[in-house]
């Protein structure tokens, strides 16, 4: 069974961030190695009906990953409620926006999660790796 991979980038009030190229070289190269790990670059455009048959019969090293942004928050969300995302990379930069689009814009079903990583970047970012544990 391939994973199913979320990158997100939110402020520490929990915004999404989707300025990219303003982000740290630290965090882009970050960004980078998961892109290139992956098997598979998700969009907004992805079908949830093929991508739950295509989680499921493909190999194990197989991965796929979606980054959060402001045209891929409704898809996440059907990812969430379809229980499709397996692992969430999620990236906290130290700043608070004060406003901004939320990825979680509507309540979600309940899934338990483990906390698999974490660690602090050089520029003070927080990456914090969720699997599901179910």
């Amino acid at each position: 069974m391939a994973k199913v991979q979320m990158l997100a980038l939110q402020s520490i009030d929990r915004y999404m961030i989707d300025n990219r190229p303003e982000l740290s070289a630290v965090l882009s190269d970050e960004i980078a190695k998961l892109r290139t790990a992956a098997t598979h670059l998700l969009n907004k455009d992805v079908s949830l009906t093929m991508l739950s048959d295509w989680a499921e019969n493909e190999a194990v090293n197989i991965t796929y990953l979606i980054e959060a942004d402001s045209q891929t928050a409704a898809i996440i969300d059907g990812m969430f409620r379809m229980g499709l995302i397996d692992e969430i990379v999620l990236y906290t930069i130290p700043v608070i926006l004060g406003h901004g689009k939320r990825l979680y814009q509507s309540p979600l079903p309940e899934i338990s999660w483990k906390c698999t990583a974490t660690r602090i970047c050089t520029d003070g970012t927080v990456q914090a790796v969720f699997c599901r544990s179910n």
